[in-house]
């Protein structure tokens, strides 16, 4: 009898296992893509001088970059499942600086329709840079690979302005 006092319960065992499946469960499942999401910025100041800028999330970073007036740049990137999804980035304009979120999961709820139009038509959030501030709307597209005959495509929202510089 007192060889087997010493020897851990089956309970003791079994519940140690659950513990170690569950954490490397949820650890793999944390890594699992959830999505491929967009943003656009797009450069509205009508000077010669770039607007410089550099975007990061916790899993990337463009570097620093310039964007030209009238142009118009797509960036995509993967989310994570049991990841917050946040892009930030930071702007220069001759002697003005800015930093905000171009992309927050919250920012995507503004843009979501019904369920079923959800599936059928997706959504970027488009920045517009201007020479007073920042703004920004959603524009909708079809997504035909997950509907045959999608609804037709809602006109994007209007620019709403968000920030200053």
């Amino acid at each position: 009898m007192g060889y087997y006092h010493h020897l851990p319960s089956f309970n003791y065992i079994f519940i140690r296992i659950l513990i170690i499946t569950t954490i490397y469960t949820i650890d793999h499942m944390a890594r699992l893509v959830d999505g491929k999401k967009h943003f656009y910025l797009k450069n509205e100041i009508w000077r010669k001088t770039p607007v410089i800028y550099r975007c990061q999330s916790g899993r990337s970073d463009t570097g620093v970059n310039e964007l030209k007036s009238g142009q118009t740049l797509d960036y995509s990137f993967e989310t994570y499942f049991l990841e917050p999804a946040l892009y930030f980035c930071h702007f220069y304009f001759e002697r003005k600086d800015r930093v905000l979120d171009v992309y927050a999961v919250d920012m995507e709820d503004g843009c979501s329709l019904d369920r079923f139009r959800d599936r059928c038509i997706n959504h970027h959030i488009e920045w517009v840079i201007r020479e007073d501030g920042f703004y920004s709307h959603c524009v909708y597209f079809r997504n035909d690979e997950y509907c045959s005959k999608p609804p037709p495509t809602p006109e994007p929202t209007p620019l709403r302005k968000w920030y200053n510089w």
